[in-house]
């Protein structure tokens, strides 16, 4: 009581501390709160984000797969177009080889060969 007693000059200034303490209070925590709720805000966004960036991340790595496997088959196809090119090659320089054995060894064929060659064979032996 006596500590009342010896405040007691004092009392509205007190009481007005008070209030501006309250008021302070009160004002840092809507701050506060604000400021709370723009942080939320901006993670959720920041969320929202990111989840948008890995389904673009794994399409991208879907579309990196298929582009591969495109390439390793296109690869694949090289190879066997200059296997089947080779081939091709290896034979009809074996088939100019035995046409000029031919052509040596039997007097019809180069009499033949020496001749010109009617139009329609041409186009058959050329193709």
């Amino acid at each position: 009581m006596k500590l009342f007693s010896w405040l007691a000059p004092f009392k509205s200034q007190i009481f007005a501390m008070v209030g501006v303490i309250a008021v302070a209070g009160i004002g840092a925590s809507i701050i506060a709160y604000v400021h709370i709720q723009s942080q939320r805000e901006t993670i959720k966004a920041q969320d929202d984000r990111i989840g948008d960036l890995v389904t673009i991340n794994k399409d991208w790595s879907t579309w990196a797969r298929q582009q591969q496997r495109l390439r390793n088959l296109e690869q694949r196809n090289v190879l066997l177009l200059q296997d089947q090119l080779a081939a091709i090659e290896a034979r009809s320089a074996e088939q100019s080889e035995q046409l000029k054995a031919l052509e040596a060894s039997n007097a019809e064929v180069k009499e033949f060969l020496g001749r010109r060659i009617p139009d329609d064979l041409r186009r058959l032996l050329e193709q």
